[in-house]
């Protein structure tokens, strides 16, 4: 049967992902307990259905919390709960009980300490690592994960001209949208919530690695193929947020790191807006700073993809981008020329002149070709990877000639591949054939990959 902590598990769930309830609310719902009272009698609702009336008790300081929320989560709870088996819930009590301690209380903010919980305290002056427009960043050992995270504390500038309760509403907006977004290129966010009064934390995941300013000077000339690397991931984790309606709308190097291993992690959506679900967003334009923006245009989609043209003009070039640039150093650099006409297009003087999204930049460089590049498999290789029984991740445009493998297929190993089970996203055979018939197929790092499983 069902029972009160499963209902409390999926109550959870959606709490976190409702924008009609706080951080606090559903921190407090996770310390609290849930319990049913169950009747003998059918409800009038559904027949052969019996009621069943939920208790949750929490401390009596949070009690006042839940209590605003009370009809909200009513519907909640019986909807959630309507689905599973053949009771419904009839009523909802909040009771103050003993023993539970108040989560309202708990988080504390002193110029020495940070306590997010009785098992998160951070020192201060010891593990602060950066400093932004929306606080201060501090690193921390999360021994359940058995890695280090960070802790983004909501501490405005005073340069920003907004209020800061609005400040905190964004920075605490942030935290859930970063919570709702998926993609290795895109900071994730583990948790977020109320801090004390005053402030508010937002956690994530620890990036080591430098911003992209910094790291292009202090390597450039990049090669060719850490260039289009940096450059795609940087492209798809964007069209990411665009295919999600939302626009990042703050820009510039350092929100844009790349870590120890050279891969891309776009930060910080403070500023962060959906065009379809945000129409009363209560951001003053003047907060945003314009960094790569032109002068007198209005923040649209086709502006976005103005700077995001700026940051692949910084990658390709290894030069900074300022108002001055000089459109012809594309021209120089070495990386793949219809990367260099997708950046041409994205920096044009004319918004309409550019792409509208960073999804159709992604798909414009998709469908283009490139050169065939050789590959250095050999035959002993390939007998390895199928003896062992491994995956095989490549690129269509990095694969052996039609020749060498159609000779693998037949001769050589023949007796090997018909005794396996090939599991793939493609047909092997099928593309094979394509790799036959097509003249030239894209190559890596702009053409989809496919994983061959041999076992």
């Amino acid at each position: 049967m069902y029972n009160a902590d499963d209902l409390k598990q999926d109550i959870l769930a959606n709490v976190k992902g409702d924008n009609s309830f706080s951080p606090l609310c559903f921190q407090i719902l996770q310390h609290t307990q849930f319990r049913f009272n169950d009747s003998s009698n059918f409800t009038r609702i559904e027949w052969n259905t019996y009621q069943r009336n939920l208790v949750i008790f929490c401390a009596s300081e949070d009690k006042k919390e839940l209590e605003k929320y009370k009809e909200s989560l009513y519907s909640l709870c019986y909807k959630v709960h309507g689905t599973q088996d053949d009771y419904l819930i009839t009523s909802l009590e909040i009771i103050a009980k003993n023993g539970i301690s108040p989560v309202s209380s708990q988080s504390i903010l002193t110029d020495e300490v940070i306590i997010i919980s009785n098992k998160v305290k951070i020192d201060r002056t010891n593990n602060n690592i950066g400093n932004g427009g929306f606080g201060e960043v501090y690193q921390y050992y999360d021994e359940h994960k058995e890695e280090l995270v960070a802790y983004k504390i909501y501490q405005p500038s005073v340069f920003q001209t907004s209020e800061p309760e609005i400040m905190k509403k964004r920075f605490l907006r942030e935290g859930k949208k970063l919570l709702s977004y998926a993609h290795p290129h895109i900071v994730r966010a583990y948790d977020y919530g109320i801090l004390g009064d005053e402030s508010a934390y937002i956690k994530m995941e620890f990036i080591s690695g430098n911003r992209l300013s910094d790291f292009i000077l202090e390597n450039r000339p990049l090669e060719k193929p850490l260039i289009e690397k940096l450059c795609m991931q940087y492209i798809d984790a964007m069209a990411y947020i665009h295919s999600k309606t939302d626009l990042h709308r703050d820009i510039s190097y350092s929100n844009v790191m790349v870590t120890n291993s050279n891969e891309i992690k776009i930060l910080d959506f403070g500023f962060a807006k959906n065009l379809e679900n945000d129409t009363n967003y209560d951001t003053k334009y003047n907060d945003i700073q314009r960094k790569f923006v032109l002068p007198h245009e209005e923040y649209t989609s086709y502006t976005e993809v103005y700077c995001i043209g700026a940051i692949l003009y910084t990658i390709i070039t290894g030069k900074l981008f300022d108002n001055s640039f000089d459109i012809d150093n594309l021209e120089a650099a070495n990386c793949n020329d219809r990367l260099k006409e997708g950046t041409r297009i994205c920096l044009s003087d004319k918004a309409e002149q550019r792409f509208k999204t960073a999804q159709e930049l992604k798909n414009y460089l998709a469908t283009s070709t490139y050169e065939k590049k050789e590959n250095f498999y050999s035959l002993d290789s390939f007998k390895d990877i199928i003896n062992r029984g491994i995956e095989l991740h490549f690129s269509f445009g990095n694969l052996p000639k039609y020749d060498i493998i159609k000779k693998w297929i037949e001769v050589d190993l023949k007796d090997i591949i018909e005794s396996c089970t090939f599991q793939s996203t493609i047909n092997l055979l099928t593309l094979l054939f394509k790799h036959h018939f097509t003249t030239i197929i894209n190559s890596a790092p702009f053409a989809e990959q496919g994983i061959l499983r041999l076992s």
